[in-house]
């Protein structure tokens, strides 16, 4: 399992969530109608705060923030709450969600047609599914879904990235994750003598 994000494991943080970020631009025309137009590929974003640190942990975390080198380096990332489906929340019925499946291909711009899934997964709106190809990675929000069995044909937002939507690629609905880098200028430390640590990591194509 990834940890969220890869630091140490006696560092806990607050309960963070990944969020969808979209550039659209709106103007008043002739005819008093608002046009929007999107200027920019939406991506995710996620803050991160620490529980009160003592001193080893600050100085751990302080040594994993360095080296990403202000985003130079990138992390895989997942968030630290609803990590499955949530039919499968449940930690004795989250068999079919630790499997995986396949993407088949892509319909409609934004409709994965994925094969080889467990046949008693449950997708519903809201959930977070991941796809993976080689060293790159998406993350998609469950809008609707539809099948049986062994294959679902699940609508998502955002669209996947050209370098996800590929024929192969791995489906994955349990701890999805982002490739992210930090967002410089972001790390600051709050507190004396038991400080806190936030900071924001940036989605990145790998």
């Amino acid at each position: 399992m990834t940890a969220f994000p890869n630091t140490h494991s006696s560092i806990r943080f607050q309960h963070s969530r990944f969020k969808l970020n979209r550039t659209v631009a709106s103007s008043m025309s002739g005819g008093g109608r608002f046009n929007h137009t999107q200027i920019g590929e939406p991506f995710w974003t996620i803050d991160f705060t620490s529980v009160p640190l003592k001193e080893k942990e600050l100085a751990q975390l302080e040594a994993w923030w360095s080296s990403l080198r202000d985003g130079l380096r990138s992390a895989l990332v997942t968030q630290n709450v609803t990590c499955r489906p949530f039919a499968h929340s449940n930690p004795a019925n989250a068999a079919p969600a630790q499997d995986t499946g396949t993407l088949s291909s892509v319909s409609s711009g934004n409709v994965l047609n994925v094969a080889s899934v467990a046949s008693g997964l449950v997708l519903q709106p809201g959930d977070l599914i991941g796809l993976e190809k080689d060293a790159y990675r998406g993350l998609h929000r469950v809008v609707a879904v539809s099948g049986t069995g062994t294959t679902r044909a699940i609508t998502v937002e955002p669209p996947p990235r050209s370098y996800v939507a590929a024929e192969g690629a791995l489906v994955r609905f349990e701890n999805p994750e982002l490739v992210m880098r930090p967002v410089p200028g972001s790390y600051s430390v709050n507190g004396l003598g038991r400080p806190q640590v936030s900071f924001q990591l940036v989605e990145s194509p790998k």
